[in-house]
């Protein structure tokens, strides 16, 4: 799959309705957690530790298709300029 190819997959996949039945319900989950370690005075520490690594693992997810955009759109400016000086011959950075 071309760089281009995963970007139009990544752009449908966050326009999509899925992705925002996804996010809603990511979004509930993190505030879920988080309010468990507010409420629970007697949690220990090995657990308030699992939980915010929960949640940070899943605000990271829901922030990876934004990422990869970044980085894909990165890839193909760099191939386009790459190609443009393989057309013009010109090989300076």
């Amino acid at each position: 799959m071309t760089p281009q190819a995963k970007l139009k997959a990544i752009k449908e996949l966050t326009g999509s309705k899925g992705w925002a039945v996804l996010l809603d319900v990511m979004n509930d989950e993190i505030l879920a957690s988080a309010m468990s370690i507010a409420e629970s005075a007697n949690m220990d520490l090995t657990e308030i530790n699992f939980r915010r690594g929960s949640i940070w693992a899943a605000k990271r997810m829901l922030e990876l298709p934004v990422r990869l955009q970044s980085k894909l759109e990165s890839e193909i400016a760099l191939s386009d300029m790459d190609d443009r000086n393989k057309n013009t011959g010109n090989n300076e950075q």
